[in-house]
């Protein structure tokens, strides 16, 4: 991913933004997962709803908007799995930002792959494995801020969180073609 946490974290003050750029990537996450699509306007609108703003955004959210909607859907449709989480660094936040940020990452995604009305019937088992991890996820905190194990803990379950939405991509955007008929 091209988008820098803190840059973007910044620019969310200026902007007055309600949620983090992490609860944001993950709803489009969510809603790209499940198969949605949206036009440029659309996602500015849906973003601009989802971040609460009272105005249209400014030249710099608006590009760095346009930039998060790139950067997922290819992160995710990429061949190489690169797609990646936007959530604090270590030396940037301290691990109960980080493990905050990570359940609004996982409330966003949930919330995204509910708006994207792409779920008709029964979901397939592996999705709603992956969206009951997510569910959990979207309530971690810490019991014991000293515990030595939080860092190993919050680096794996940001790892299945990553894991898990490209898990959900690939089994909500399988493109199905139609079986070749031969004629004898």
């Amino acid at each position: 991913m091209t988008i820098d946490f803190n840059a973007a974290a910044d620019l969310w003050v200026e902007s007055r933004c309600y949620q983090t750029p992490s609860a944001l990537q993950g709803w489009l996450t969510g809603y790209l997962a499940a198969g949605g699509r949206l036009t440029a306007e659309a996602w500015l609108q849906e973003a601009q709803e989802y971040l609460e703003l009272e105005d249209a955004p400014a030249d710099a959210l608006r590009t760095l908007l346009q930039d998060f909607y790139t950067d997922v859907l290819r992160g995710l449709a990429g061949d190489s799995m690169e797609f990646t989480l936007l959530l604090p660094a270590d030396e940037d936040a301290d691990i109960d930002e980080q493990v905050e940020c990570l359940a609004q990452w996982s409330k966003g995604f949930l919330d995204g792959f509910g708006a994207s009305g792409k779920i008709q019937g029964k979901v397939p088992e592996d999705v709603l494995e992956v969206l009951q991890d997510l569910d959990a996820f979207s309530q971690a905190e810490l019991d014991d801020m000293q515990d030595p194990q939080n860092e190993l803990l919050y680096l794996e379950l940001a790892e299945h969180a990553r894991v898990a939405a490209l898990t959900v991509f690939y089994a909500m955007n399988q493109q199905v073609t139609p079986a070749s008929k031969t004629l004898h």
